[in-house]
């Protein structure tokens, strides 16, 4: 009797993780879709209110800056919660402020609904990646984790294409009518289902460790504070070439539509390889995975924005690919290091370091804007190479000491 009891047991756990694995990787997708569809919207409102070019790059700060600074916090809290409150409502915030945005009178209404858009990320992210990560079998944590970065990876591709063709199909007033609705049924029906996403042992493991939130602070950048890092240089290099990526081509004779494609093959490709990348982490392990891909990324990158021909755009391809292989996997490794913190360790390894790469982005433009875009990103295609002397010298620094 206790033995077909326990047996009941497991199998309604494994079918629970299961699934707030598939919950949070849909929720991923979901609101990763909606919440970068900013670049989409900025030229719509600088002819419904005439946006400056200055005011659409507050609106991209701001959403940057409200990432970086709220996922610490959020994630403190999520640690400590057993429901996964800010996982399945959080989207439902991003999509109610992007549905709304296309229709906004004023530049002050802009602002509020691009904070719902970024406040409803910070709540989603923390919490969705950990309990993603938590719910994980075990041995298999990099391949789940590159799912649910694989989700977010295609939604943000095939964002800029949904918005667009909504908005063209139904107009920018029943957008939202339709949209916000049925995204309050899908959370509301994962809400049901998802139930308790921590236990009670594990909530009190996060209580317990290393005191308040800035204890927690300190305890995490002196566990993964090198990945932070790390991630930070990777994502920087990805979103100065990306975003800079369709005026360059413009530039060497291409055309805007060149531009685009290149951008969503870029993005597509990127979420594949965050798959690949996670499962062979898996069966070879996380650093071999991370510091091979970023050092063969810049070789690709640098020959890809030579030109724009076949060649030169599938080696930048390639690059990419590379970038992005190293993404689920630095956030497995991460984990690892605070299980009992997947919440708030995710916020740093993901989007504090999100967030600084944005922001390192304005010195790219600002250095392009003086000696050219080309040289520019010739030398930010070989920026990951510190990391790889970075690993160089701490290896040949460990085998000495052993020796």
């Amino acid at each position: 009797m206790n033995f077909q009891k326990d047996k009941n047991r497991v199998r309604s756990e494994t079918m629970q993780k299961k699934h707030i694995l598939a919950g949070t990787i849909f929720l991923h997708g979901m609101n990763d879709m909606h919440s970068t569809a900013l670049p989409t919207i900025i030229p719509m409102l600088a002819q419904s209110i005439s946006l400056t070019l200055s005011q659409a790059g507050f609106l991209s700060a701001l959403f940057g800056c409200m990432n970086m600074f709220a996922q610490p916090i959020l994630g403190y809290i999520a640690d400590r919660m057993r429901r996964p409150w800010f996982a399945v409502w959080g989207p439902l915030l991003s999509i109610t402020g992007a549905a709304i945005l296309p229709m906004v009178p004023n530049f002050g209404t802009a602002l509020l609904c691009v904070g719902m858009m970024s406040f409803g990320t910070s709540l989603f992210h923390p919490q969705g990646t950990g309990s993603c990560g938590a719910a994980a079998p075990t041995g298999t944590l990099a391949f789940y984790l590159s799912l649910f970065q694989a989700s977010g990876t295609f939604g943000s591709a095939i964002g800029p294409i949904y918005v667009v063709f909504m908005i063209s199909m139904v107009g920018k007033h029943i957008f939202p009518c339709i949209v916000i609705p049925i995204a309050f049924l899908i959370c509301l029906f994962l809400w049901r289902d998802l139930g308790e996403v921590k236990d009670a042992e594990t909530i009190a493991a996060a209580k317990d460790s290393h005191g308040k939130f800035f204890g927690n602070i300190k305890f995490i950048m002196g566990k993964v504070g090198w990945i932070v890092a790390l991630t930070t240089v990777r994502d920087a290099v990805y979103q100065s070439i990306k975003i800079f990526l369709p005026t360059l081509i413009i530039m060497q004779g291409g055309t805007i539509a060149a531009g685009g494609l290149t951008l969503f093959v870029i993005t597509f490709a990127s979420s594949v390889a965050a798959i690949v990348g996670g499962k062979l982490a898996d069966k070879i392990g996380d650093e071999k995975v991370v510091f091979t891909a970023l050092a063969a990324a810049p070789i690709f990158l640098g020959l890809g924005i030579r030109d724009s021909s076949v060649l030169c755009t599938t080696a930048l391809v390639i690059g990419y690919v590379f970038l992005q292989a190293s993404t689920p996997v630095t956030t497995a490794m991460s984990q690892k290091r605070c299980p009992e913190m997947r919440g708030m360790i995710t916020s740093f390894s993901n989007g504090v370091s999100w967030g600084l790469a944005n922001l390192l982005v304005t010195p790219v433009g600002i250095i392009a804007d003086h000696i050219g875009l080309q040289e520019t990103l010739n030398i930010v295609a070989f920026v990951p190479w510190i990391v790889t002397l970075w690993h160089f010298v701490f290896i040949f620094g460990k085998k000495k000491t052993i020796q």
